[in-house]
């Protein structure tokens, strides 16, 4: 198994055991829901109240790669994104604010 198909491989798995539906919404094209995993919490922020997170998912299930300016709904609350991260299996970072 090369190492692109093992992170794949990995990438599944993680998804998989700790992942939850959120809607992902690109700045063209239709929202769509995908699994994906949250982490809040990850940075500090200076100017308050702002919350940054960053969320992990698969490349393939999205329509058309991320940009900055997307927006992700999570239990209710609305992220925009300004900072993609790509992995060589096929995943992906979004840091994200909270708007």
């Amino acid at each position: 198994m090369s190492w692109n198909a093992a992170m794949g491989a990995l990438n599944a798995a993680c998804l998989d055991g700790f992942g939850r539906q959120v809607t992902y919404r690109p700045a063209a094209g239709a929202p769509i829901v995908i699994t994906a995993i949250l982490e809040t919490g990850v940075r500090l922020e200076e100017n308050a109240p702002g919350t940054y997170a960053l969320l992990f998912l698969r490349l393939a299930d999205l329509p058309s790669p991320p940009e900055r300016g997307d927006e992700v709904e999570i239990a209710g609350a609305a992220y925009k994104v300004f900072e993609v991260e790509a992995d060589a299996g096929g995943g992906v970072k979004l840091a994200l604010r909270i708007q």
